[in-house]
This record gives C-alpha cells, sequence and structure tokens, in this order.
C-alpha cells in the first residue's frame, strides 16, 4: 500500500463506530470491509493488543465500515448495513464473528443466503445506516483511501501487515 498518497488530515473521527473512552490519549482509524480476508487478518491478529488499550483507557478506536465497488467485497458492505452504529460492543462482537467465520460464508453464499446467515447466527436485522455509510465513502475518498484495511494512528498509516511489536509500540 502506498501511503504517500494518503491525505490523512482528510480523515475525521466523526461517523463511525467509536470503542473507547472519548478522551483517550490515542484514536485509532479503521476502514475496513467485512468481506476482506486482508481486513480479517488484521482484525484477528490485533484483536487483543487493540482491546487491551482500549480497556487501559489509551485508546479510542473508530471502525469505518468501508464499502467497496469489489466483486468479492459486496457481502461485506451488505455485512455493513447490519451494523448498529450506536452500540459499539455488538458491532465489534458482529465484526469478531464475521471474521473467525468468514471463510464459511465469504465465497459461499449468495446475498439472500447470507442475510440468512447474518439472522440465524447473530440474529441481527438491517439498521438505518445508509447516511453513516455513505459519508465513509465519501471521507475515504477526500482522503484518498483506495484500500482497506487502511489504519491510521496519529502520524502512522499501515495496513495488516503492521508487526504486533510495532502496534504495541505504538498504543504505548
Amino acid at each position: 500500500m502506498d501511503i504517500s498518497v494518503i491525505k490523512s488530515e482528510n480523515v475525521t473521527t466523526t461517523g463511525g463506530i467509536t470503542i473507547g473512552q472519548p478522551d483517550a490519549p490515542l484514536t485509532s482509524i479503521e476502514f475496513i470491509n467485512a468481506a476482506c480476508p486482508y481486513c480479517r487478518k488484521w482484525f484477528l491478529k490485533s484483536e487483543e493488543t487493540m482491546t487491551e488499550a482500549v480497556k487501559a483507557g489509551r485508546l479510542k478506536r473508530i471502525i469505518k465500515p468501508f464499502d467497496k465497488d469489489k466483486e468479492d467485497l459486496q457481502l461485506g458492505n451488505l455485512a455493513h448495513t447490519y451494523l448498529p452504529f450506536d452500540q459499539p460492543e455488538i458491532v465489534l462482537q458482529t465484526l469478531s464473528f464475521l471474521f473467525t467465520h468468514q471463510k464459511t460464508w465469504r465465497n459461499d453464499l449468495t446475498p439472500d443466503e447470507f442475510k440468512k446467515y447474518i439472522d440465524q447466527n447473530l440474529k441481527l436485522t438491517p439498521q438505518d445506516n445508509a447516511e453513516n455509510l455513505a459519508a465513509i465513502i465519501a471521507e475515504a475518498d477526500r482522503a484518498n483511501i483506495k484500500f482497506v484495511p487502511t489504519i491510521i494512528i496519529g502520524d502512522h498509516i499501515f495496513d495488516e501487515s503492521i508487526d504486533m511489536t510495532d502496534l504495541s509500540q505504538l498504543l504505548k
């Protein structure tokens, strides 16, 4: 990922799903798609480290579900419509479940089958968050963010390939 083209000054802390204390000294902004295998790698690999930093009050996470046009990310876009933006713990549990089980649904289910999958496994219904999702797309466009995952912590911009030791250092 060429981070030199990203205009981080156009990334805001508004919108998305906020997890953690509003006054935490560090903020991560995470552009992700639920169907992206690289986002899966990031989320599952960093989950413990990020959760620990949030619980310690050092980190506020802002997860921005980023709808993409790519064909194999369409079920991720559909999953985003089920995320209750005002219930961050439910969103974290949902993303954890979807990423953990991504290999069982990503390539094998139709959109209608995926809706049933979400209903049966997560008991979620579609949310009225189209405006939020559109704002995230517009923000990513202004910031020239093209790829998922894109994670920003302070002046650091990275993707799923960050070493966990480096991430831990950023979160101190």
